[in-house]
């Protein structure tokens, strides 16, 4: 059976065909557009280029939606609804809709950590934070859309406002865009250290977080600002969850660098779990094709 699978960001829409053992026989990206009628024009475009090549059609979205209609409801960085009964030759049977968050933990699960782990949760870096729970084995959905741990608030600053409304959302301060606005900050603050030079080349906010970059003490308070509030977030979904793993993905996958040392460091400084253990983080194992992946995994389980 292959499938074929969208993950949409704020940014960009990601796709491919994926088969049956969960292998990506190809895969493209386009610009995420500013509406509805546009986003579904873009879809069926690609729907019609790809036909015969495919059995069923999976999209993750990042935000609220409705599973049993085929909606998307709202997201904070696609905050427009999508009715995905518009498209063409629409069958609920051959279709699915899900949050991005949750088919990324989905396929991590299933794929890499079913037979070691029953419960993880996976954050996903990107536009924005969003959120998949694993709870004994399965998506933790709450009333239905459950995950979004991003929105968690972690900060009583009132100038930090983020896209949903409210005010100190772990988004808002430490999505993989605001690395990149920060390292672009930094770069004008600071334009010959090795930072600016390097982020001018790379242009990815985590070349913040390679050790082997000599920092000067204005990056350095910038990048452990970051690494405080990721670590405050990892903590207090810890104490909720009790879970057995952190998986970190999103677009900063790719190229995550020292990041996962750092907050190690930093929860190891300054937190104290006694009569447990904070459990490991580690890098997605399939970086930024895990939305791809997820949402092909689940339409063929469900």
């Amino acid at each position: 059976m292959n499938i074929l699978s969208f993950d949409v960001g704020g940014t960009s829409i990601k796709y491919g065909i994926v088969n049956e053992h969960s292998e990506i026989k190809f895969k493209d990206s386009i610009n995420t557009p500013s509406n509805e009628d546009s986003f579904l024009e873009i879809i069926n475009s690609i729907i019609s280029k790809n036909k015969m090549k495919f059995d069923k059609i999976s999209v993750a979205m990042p935000g609220f939606i409705d599973k049993q209609n085929a909606m998307y409801l709202y997201g904070t960085n696609i905050k427009y609804k999508i009715d995905f009964k518009k498209i063409n030759n629409f069958s609920h049977s051959n279709f699915l809709i899900d949050n991005d968050g949750n088919v990324a933990a989905y396929a991590e699960y299933h794929l890499n950590y079913r037979d070691k782990k029953t419960n993880l949760i996976m954050l996903t870096f990107g536009t924005g934070i969003g959120g998949g729970i694993i709870n004994d084995g399965k998506l933790l959905r709450g009333n239905s859309n459950a995950g979004e741990l991003g929105h968690i608030l972690i900060s009583d600053n009132i100038e930090i406002i983020c896209n949903c409304g409210k005010n100190g959302c772990l988004e808002a301060i430490v999505s993989a865009k605001k690395w990149t606005e920060v390292c672009n900050e930094l770069s004008l603050k600071e334009p010959d250290s090795e930072l600016a030079i390097l982020f001018q080349q790379r242009k990815v906010g985590s070349i913040l977080f390679d050790e082997k970059v000599r920092l000067t003490s204005v990056q350095i308070l910038a990048r452990d600002r970051i690494i405080k509030y990721i670590s405050r977030g990892l903590v207090s979904i810890f104490e909720i969850f009790n879970n057995e793993l952190f998986i970190l993905g999103g677009s900063m996958s790719e190229e995550a660098y020292d990041l996962v040392n750092l907050i190690q460091q930093n929860i190891h400084n300054n937190f104290e779990f006694k009569g447990r253990v904070f459990p490991d983080i580690k890098i997605s194992n399939f970086q930024s094709d895990s939305g791809i992946i997820g949402a092909a995994l689940l339409a063929q389980h469900e």
